[in-house]
């Protein structure tokens, strides 16, 4: 029967899953904190928000069906954040990645490489492009409470680096929102 292996050992083995590190040998021990764990430790406490999402035609307002709907995130900016163990310290930080749109069940997810450009009011809708809209076939009279239920999610990846010159990249993590868009028909009237 194999003995089983002490706590500091499993754990970093655990940790190799998801970073770079090196583990002490069997019976090292070594009560001290890996800079790669720090990291983890480091990256599970960062303040990674929720995004916040704006859309045109602003969500009070509603959508049209076969009118593109715009998403954008406003916090959009990475974080960073220190921590020390001992005479070790990391860095970490976190980028967004990516958004994802969900515009409900049945309708195409939408994949954005960046945060969305916001609509700009004061110009003409002709002039303005944006990667991250989705059009709406038909209206939301039809779905619970009459409005479709959006999902944007943001996909954060994050690096690290320590006083020893280690460093490396961290799990991903993502972070949602979810709201209700209500979308309309409009109707011609010819007189």
């Amino acid at each position: 029967m194999e003995a089983p292996q002490e706590p500091v050992r499993r754990d970093c083995q655990a940790l190799s899953e998801y970073v770079q590190v090196v583990c002490p040998e069997a019976g090292e021990g070594g009560g001290g904190v890996s800079p790669a764990e720090l990291a983890l430790t480091e990256w599970a406490r960062m303040p990674i928000p929720a995004p916040t999402v704006r859309t045109a035609p602003p969500r009070q307002s509603g959508g049209l069906v076969g009118l593109p709907e715009w998403f954008w995130v406003t916090n959009w900016p990475p974080l960073s954040g220190r921590a020390a163990a001992r005479n070790v310290w990391v860095e970490v930080t976190a980028r967004p990645q990516s958004m994802t749109i969900a515009p409900g069940p049945g309708e195409t997810v939408v994949r954005c490489s960046g945060p969305g450009t916001a609509y700009d009011k004061t110009r003409s809708a002709a002039s303005q492009r944006t990667d991250c809209s989705y059009t709406f076939a038909r209206s939301s009279l039809r779905e619970p409470g009459q409005a479709y239920r959006v999902r944007v999610t943001v996909l954060w990846g994050g690096t690290w680096r320590a006083s020893d010159g280690s460093g490396g990249a961290l799990p991903p993590l993502s972070r949602s929102t979810t709201f209700r868009l209500r979308v309309a028909e409009a109707q011609a009237l010819y007189g």
